[in-house]
């Protein structure tokens, strides 16, 4: 496990001061390369990315220690952290989007209940959840899998695509065949170099700035 210094709920901001914001949230290995790397990916696309920090600058080099990570992590303060960058964006009163890996995405999907204070749009890389809350405003959710994945199992799944689809959400779901589960990060045991390319053009299409 590796420590990148002691900046406790440090958030981290790549690309134009003045773009469309999307708020990443970083799977259960912490702000990795990979994580890095889509967030440059996404701002040379013309969007500015905000990435809170929830592991205090920890992050994991085998699924052993991201586990424990993940199930250390104090879930009210995170939840807090996320919504006060939430509440920031939508102080801004322009549309913003959502991504998160896994863990990220299921910590991003509540964000779609917080009504006018939600994002516009959620990319949800094999994870996620119900959205909760009884006021869901978030028009586009996109949906990136993998077949038979044992981390987010079709009885995960299926619940969170009926929730989204019943509020009026307009819901995506790609399906990555023969990848599995952390497909779109490089350095991890799941990473596919093809799977990760195409779901890369997939959200630069759904994310691309008009």
């Amino acid at each position: 496990m590796t420590t990148s210094g002691r900046h406790r709920h440090a958030v981290q901001v790549v690309g134009p001061a003045d773009a469309p914001a999307v708020l990443l949230l970083h799977p259960w290995w912490g702000i990795t390369p990979a994580v890095h790397g889509w967030a440059d990916t996404l701002a040379g696309a013309g969007r500015r990315v905000v990435i809170p920090d929830l592991y205090d600058g920890r992050t994991a080099d085998t699924v052993e220690e991201a586990e424990a990570l993940a199930d250390a992590l104090d879930r009210e303060a995170a939840a807090g952290l996320i919504g006060r960058c939430a509440d920031a964006l939508a102080a801004e009163e322009r549309p913003w989007a959502a991504m998160g890996f896994s863990l990220g995405a299921f910590l991003a999907c509540p964000l779609a209940g917080r009504g006018a204070a939600g994002p516009q749009e959620l990319v949800l890389f094999y994870g996620g959840q119900p959205p909760g809350g009884d006021d869901v405003r978030t028009r586009r959710v996109a949906f990136h899998l993998a077949p038979g994945d044992e981390y987010f199992p079709a009885e995960e799944l299926t619940p969170a695509l009926d929730a989204f689809t019943s509020a009026g959400a307009e819901v995506e779901r790609y399906q990555y065949d023969g990848s599995g589960h952390w497909f779109a990060e490089e350095g991890t045991p799941g990473y596919d170099p093809e799977a990760a390319d195409l779901a890369r053009s997939r959200v630069l299409e759904q994310l691309r700035p008009a």
